[in-house]
């Protein structure tokens, strides 16, 4: 064999000495780091299904919950209905009441103030004529003195 060759077999026996050499402590190292991985993966496992279990207990309560406020706006919407239906009930009854109710009212109050003034003129008229004097007592002359007697 020739030197070079042997030369170059040395250099790459060397390359791979050195190349072993330093994958070894790169392995072991990564090794140590996958071991180190797993074990924090498994406890962050661990916590992960206590936060998964945590999430859906409060996603189902969270559901119960919307679950209630919806019957319960189905139950608000039911009585505001109801309340509308007799509000609007009232409101007719009210009408029709005052449409029956309203005419004879507005002619009693016509009547009962047709006959007030009636019977007030005639209250007047009654007190006028007791307190008028009578035409004998306004016709009496009183005694003037600018006017001369008969007898003197």
């Amino acid at each position: 064999m020739s030197t070079a060759l042997q030369v170059a077999l040395f250099a790459a026996s060397v390359a791979v000495v050195v190349f072993v050499a330093f994958l070894i402590p790169v392995f072991i190292g990564l090794r140590k780091y996958a071991a180190r991985a797993t074990r924090e993966l498994e406890e962050l496992k661990s916590e992960v299904k206590l936060l998964v279990h945590d999430s859906r207990s409060t996603l189902l309560n969270v559901n119960n919950l919307t679950s209630r406020a919806h019957r319960q706006l189905d139950e608000v919407d039911k009585v505001v209905r109801s309340a509308r239906e007799w509000s609007e009930r009232a409101g007719r009854i009210v009408a029709q009441v005052g449409d029956v109710v309203e005419a004879p009212i507005f002619t009693g109050a016509r009547v009962v103030s047709i006959v007030y003034k009636g019977l007030s003129r005639i209250f007047d008229v009654l007190t006028k004529k007791e307190h008028q004097p009578t035409l004998k007592e306004s016709e009496s002359p009183a005694p003037d003195s600018s006017v001369p007697e008969a007898g003197d």
